[in-house]
């Protein structure tokens, strides 16, 4: 009997497929899928970058409109629904300015960024206001949530170039960070900059809005007593603008004041609803544990102060 070996398989036959065509049929689809992933990280970086400065700039074209007169708002003839608003908020700006040189709390916030509700996040602030002898200081050390535990921010007008010295959190923080406050990078993740912080400028700007509002029509007012808000019995502010036009930014403001010390303790606004949907939030300030009048000295608006986790 004949033993015939049966021949060995060509690899260059259709049959066999050598090393080199295999390490490139294998090559190409990963460095395709590298590129592709690239690119899709490029349009949504650009796609990103374009949406937010978008956002911040219509945000500043906000802070930039023409400013009211203050001053008017104790002059109204009640004459319109918001000028018992106007006038609590007056009272509240003046009696701040004289009587409160600084102050500590704890800040909570809730924003809606575009589209998209942030995180809810909590801070410790400190807080000098302007005086003729002191500049308008703020630190803020947030606390929530823990991806920005830690970090920290201070600003105190007219010093550093009049910019922002901040380090983030974690193994990110091994670095300062001198920036405008209103840069892009600062001003990702947040609705106004850090200069927009504390009772006397939230005050300011409703204030600005009110007097703003009344000269486009009526709104509906209601003011409630006794509602409880971190702790403290305030008096409701709520202001109610039932048709979207121009210039009105909100469709409910709520403003809770505490009249005894005649501060602000919390401050929430909606949009409009949409069909089928309530009102969405568009942001909640809620100052807890407001102690005025504590003694705050320049160390407390130093990153060099020892008690800090600044980096050197």
């Amino acid at each position: 009997m004949n033993h015939q070996t049966e021949p060995e398989s060509d690899p260059s036959s259709d049959g066999g497929i050598t090393d080199s065509s295999a390490k490139k049929s294998t090559r190409f689809p990963v460095k395709k899928f590298v590129l592709c992933l690239l690119g899709l990280a490029l349009v949504t970086g650009m796609w990103f970058y374009l949406r937010e400065s978008a956002r911040q700039q219509e945000r500043r074209n906000l802070l930039e409109q023409p400013q009211e007169d203050i001053e008017s708002a104790n002059q109204t003839d009640d004459s319109h629904p918001l000028d018992p608003i106007l006038k609590i908020a007056y009272q509240s700006i003046k009696k701040i300015e004289d009587e409160v040189a600084d102050y500590t709390a704890v800040l909570s916030r809730r924003e809606r960024i575009g589209e998209q509700e942030m995180p809810p996040s909590t801070m410790e602030v400190k807080i000098r206001n302007p005086q003729e002898e002191q500049a308008f200081s703020i630190y803020v050390k947030f606390t929530e949530p823990e991806n920005t535990r830690g970090r920290e921010v201070i600003w105190v007008d007219g010093k550093n170039e009049n910019k922002i010295v901040a380090h983030e959190a974690g193994i990110l923080g091994f670095v300062r960070v001198v920036q405008a406050p209103d840069s892009f990078v600062a001003m990702v993740g947040n609705r106004y900059p850090i200069t927009e912080t504390g009772l006397l400028r939230l005050m300011q700007k409703l204030t600005q809005y009110g007097l703003r509002d009344r000269k486009f029509g009526d709104c509906e007012v209601e003011i409630l007593e006794e509602i409880q808000v971190a702790d403290v019995s305030c008096t409701r502010l709520r202001i109610i603008h039932a048709e979207k036009q121009k210039p009105f930014t909100f469709h409910i403001a709520e403003i809770d004041m505490d009249m005894q010390r005649m501060i602000p303790v919390r401050l929430a606004t909606w949009d409009w609803p949409t069909e089928g949907k309530n009102p969405a939030l568009i942001e909640e300030y809620i100052y807890h544990n407001i102690k005025l009048n504590v003694g705050l000295k320049d160390a407390d608006f130093d990153p060099d102060n020892p008690a800090y986790n600044y980096p050197k």
